[in-house]
This record gives C-alpha cells, sequence and structure tokens, in this order.
C-alpha cells in the first residue's frame, strides 16, 4: 500500500486501513449471526428481530469461491490512472462470517487461480485527486 495517511477511500465506509492492513467494514447482527456488505445493506434471516447490529471487520483473509478475468478496461464511473487489464473479478468467502464479497484481484498471477485459492484483502490505487490524495478502494490479492 502507497502512504496510507494520503489515502482517501473512493467510496466512504467499505474497507478500513487504519491498522496498518486493509479490511472490509461489516456489520454483525447478534439476533441472526448475519454479517452485511456494505455494512448499511441489511438483509437479515427471516424471523430475525434484527437486535443488537454492530460494526464489525471481515477477516483480512479469504478463500476464492469464483472468479473471472476480464480483457476490456472497467467501464465508467469506475477510473484508473494505469491500464489494469487483463484483471480477475474474484468473489471471496470468509467462511466463520459465511458471507461472500466480489473484488477485483490485483498483484496476482491470474493464470494460477484456482477455487479454494487463499486470498488476502488490499488495496488498489485508482487516481491521484485535485488535491493530490491516493484514491483507493479495496482489492483482493493471492496470499503469498
Amino acid at each position: 500500500m502507497g502512504n496510507m495517511t494520503n489515502m482517501v477511500a473512493r467510496i466512504p465506509n467499505l474497507v478500513d486501513w487504519s491498522t496498518g492492513e486493509a479490511r472490509l467494514m461489516s456489520r454483525k447482527c447478534d439476533s441472526c449471526g448475519t454479517y452485511f456488505f456494505p455494512r448499511e445493506h441489511y438483509q437479515h434471516r427471516p424471523g430475525c428481530s434484527r437486535e443488537g447490529v454492530k460494526d464489525v471487520l471481515l477477516p483480512k483473509k479469504g478463500k476464492l469461491a469464483s472468479y473471472t478475468i476480464q480483457y476490456y478496461a472497467c467501464p465508467p464511473p469506475f477510473k484508473t490512472e494505469k491500464n489494469i487489464t487483463p484483471y480477475g473479478i474474484g468473489l471471496v468467502e470468509f467462511e466463520n462470517e459465511k458471507i461472500q464479497v466480489a473484488g477485483i484481484i490485483t498483484e496476482t498471477d491470474l493464470k494460477s487461480l484456482k477455487l479454494g485459492t487463499e486470498m488476502e484483502t488490499t488495496i488498489l490505487s485508482m487516481f491521484a485527486n485535485e488535491e493530490k490524495q491516493e484514491v483507493v478502494t479495496w482489492a483482493f490479492r493471492a496470499v503469498k
């Protein structure tokens, strides 16, 4: 990751890097045990009393549940300063939390990807804004 003090999230409240490692921001319902991402999107289990929803961070690591490789640029409004094509889009499962999150796969040999690969959450630098801040989003990469 770049200079973390000069980074700003492309979309707020999705990824936290304040501890020095990237973690996805989630919420957990204590009543039904459901985790949510993005954390504003509540889809409780049927019959849930919806009590005790609290902010949590998902684990740094998960397993690759599905993926595809794209050979064309991401469509707007997504933008990057450097060409990231080809890139992977992966569905990473956080097993204990029973949640899957989709994201761009970066810093990974795409030909070596296979289902079950251990993945970790990271930061993808997209572009510099007018204030010279690094605009970032979350991504996943294979654990080395």
